[in-house]
Parts: structure tokens; sequence; C-alpha cells
């Protein structure tokens, strides 16, 4: 009988070391694919200043030609962004590539998930896969919101390459670039809030796997 016994405990020693193996695994191949989309997500960065840099030149230029005398016609046309405006959609589309790929490298991540047998480390993993998709949800949100900001300023510029200088007309494209710029600071503060829960989950994740 008590043979017996012993051999059920080492069965249940080996289930439990195989399930130990099995998660280690889980977490260094995680480990690795967020390694890999880290490295699209600093491209990212990189081009999201950039963009800023630019998007600050467009609203100079736009507030510039709200200071302006609307009788100014020459100095108003001497200030309309296309140059800058082009350049802008340009940084926003690289922006938006790398933030996708980034995101794409994390996809199959629920995969390994699904494999994981500790409870600890599947509650924090799982935590971590719903805060990598509230992120990539707030992120389209902002490009979203940055393109219907791009339309409305090019339609606000056109107007005044136009010879439309009556700021009673171009009242809708203000409103609409304002309010566009209030909600893209709100889901900016989002994200970045939703980052520093990511990169809490995330460290804690790993130091309970192990994995330095």
């Amino acid at each position: 009988m008590k043979r017996v016994v012993f051999l059920v405990m080492i069965l249940g020693l080996f289930t439990f070391l195989s399930g130990c193996q099995s998660d280690h695994k889980q977490a260094v191949e995680i480990h690795e694919k967020m390694e890999e989309s880290a490295s699209f997500e600093e491209k990212f960065v990189e081009h999201q200043k950039d963009l800023d840099v630019n998007r600050k030149k467009v609203q100079e230029i736009y507030h510039d030609v709200l200071s302006l005398d609307s009788k100014d016609t020459d100095a108003i046309k001497q200030r309309v962004g296309d140059h800058e405006i082009s350049m802008e959609k340009q940084q926003l589309n690289e922006a938006e590539e790398n933030f996708q790929t980034a995101y794409s490298k994390l996809m199959s991540i629920d995969e390994n998930i699904e494999l994981i047998k500790d409870a600890d480390q599947k509650k924090q993993a799982t935590k971590l896969m719903t805060l990598m998709n509230n992120r990539k949800k707030l992120m389209e949100n902002f490009f979203d919101t940055y393109r219907d900001q791009l339309n409305s300023q090019t339609t606000f510029f056109g107007n005044l390459e136009q010879g439309n200088f009556e700021l009673g007309k171009l009242e809708d494209e203000i409103d609409a670039i304002n309010e566009d710029s209030i909600h893209m600071s709100e889901v900016v503060e989002q994200f970045n809030q939703v980052t520093e829960q990511y990169n809490k989950v995330m460290n804690d994740y790993f130091k309970i796997a192990d994995i330095s």
C-alpha cells in the first residue's frame, strides 16, 4: 500500500514539474514576442516624436492665420500649410504602421496564455493581454481622430487658398479642429495611463514566471 501511495506521489510530482516547465516555456515565448514587439514600438515612438514636431508647426500656422486680419489676404495665403500637412499625413501613416506591426507581433500571446497551468501566472498574463488590447483601441482612436483633424485642416486651408477669408464661414472647420485637439489630448492621457498599468503587469508576470 505504501508503495502505491509513493508511486502516486511521484506521479503527482512529475505532473507538477511538467506544468512548471510548460509555464516557463510559455513565459519565455511571451517574453520573446514582447521583445520583438518592443523594437517596432521604439520605431513608433521615434515617428511619433517627428509627428509631434510637425504637428506643432501646423498648429502654429493655424493659430497664426486665426490671429491675422481677415482683410490681409496676402499674409493669410503665405501661411497656408499645405506642405506641412502633407508631411504630417506621411508621418502619421508611418507611426501607425509601426504601432500596428508591434501589436501584430503580440497577437499570438493568447495561444501561450491558454497553455499556462499556474493560476497566478495565467491571471497576470490575461491582464497583460487585456491591457495590450486596450492600448491598441486607444491608439486606433487617436489615429482616427488625427486623420479627421487633418481633413478639417485641409478643408480650412483649402478655403483660404480659394479666397474664402470670412472666418464666419470657416467656423465648422475651426470647431472641428479644436474639438479633435481636445479629444486627442484626452486619448493620449488615457493611453499613457494604460501603458503604465501594462508595464507594471508585464513586470509582475515575468517576476512570477522567473523570467529576467
